[in-house]
């Protein structure tokens, strides 16, 4: 049984790139799908997609450099299939930028930023009662009008249940309710900072954050939590993750 992977796909401009903000990136990746499949691209520009089944990050320094890695989580490996299949046949899709087509030059499915996990392999650990994360790119909720830059159980354990429910094949004995009652937050050493998507300054959060599992909590719920902490490195966490927020890496 497949399931969600990350890679780092990598490209080089003909000169030193500008800093380019998130939503440039953004909309250069979706070009990027239009070239290699573009129905998929039509899906994704879609409003009825509803969530989205993948995550985007810059990883590293942009401005000054004739290089940009991007890393890409793919929640939803069936619709990307058919992209794969074409990019191996065409070795790859320049990234457009402006009037730029970067190539590229490398596909990294190695490294601490890649990997894959099958679904049924998830939360296997059924014993620990502390999940640790470590929020890497500014993590924020949307609260009605607010963004609201706090790791809250129920909303960073919800939200991944919103996503896993979107897209995995095998279902989790959770719900919002067992949520609440079962984890608590314990220890977190973060601190704030904004996000500049392009358009609006968004505050959010950064650094480890420890959760617990209370005594309380249902037992068959302690691997599904801890499936849905694994989920987030692929998935991201909160708003915005195609766009390089709530960037996500378990702390063992």
């Amino acid at each position: 049984m497949t399931g969600p992977y990350a890679l780092v796909l990598r490209f080089r401009a003909s000169r030193p790139l500008e800093k380019l903000t998130p939503e440039r990136l953004h909309g250069a990746f979706l070009g990027l799908i239009q070239a290699g499949d573009p129905s998929l691209a039509k899906l994704l520009h879609s409003p009825r997609m509803g969530r989205r089944p993948f995550s985007l990050v810059p990883i590293g320094r942009i401005e000054g450099s004739d290089t940009i890695s991007l890393r890409l989580g793919v929640i939803d490996p069936e619709l990307f299939a058919q992209f794969w299949e074409r990019w191996n046949k065409r070795g790859g899709f320049p990234l457009p930028i402006g009037r730029m087509k970067l190539r590229p030059i490398a596909s990294r499915q190695d490294g601490p930023w890649a990997g894959t996990v099958p679904w049924d392999k998830f939360g296997k650990d059924t014993t620990s009662r502390i999940i640790r994360l470590h929020f890497c790119t500014p993590t924020a909720f949307r609260q009605g009008d607010l963004d609201l830059p706090l790791p809250l159980p129920r909303l960073v354990f919800r939200g991944l249940l919103t996503r896993w429910n979107a897209f995995a094949p095998i279902p989790l004995p959770l719900n919002g309710e067992t949520i609440e009652r079962s984890v608590a937050l314990s220890r977190a050493r973060i601190e704030t900072r904004t996000f500049f998507d392009g358009r609006s300054h968004i505050p959010g959060f950064v650094g480890p954050v420890e959760f617990r599992i209370l005594r309380s909590a249902p037992a068959k719920s302690i691997p599904a939590l801890h499936a849905l902490a694994e989920f987030a490195f692929f998935a991201g966490i909160g708003r915005k993750t195609t766009h390089g927020m709530g960037l996500v890496r378990r702390i063992e």
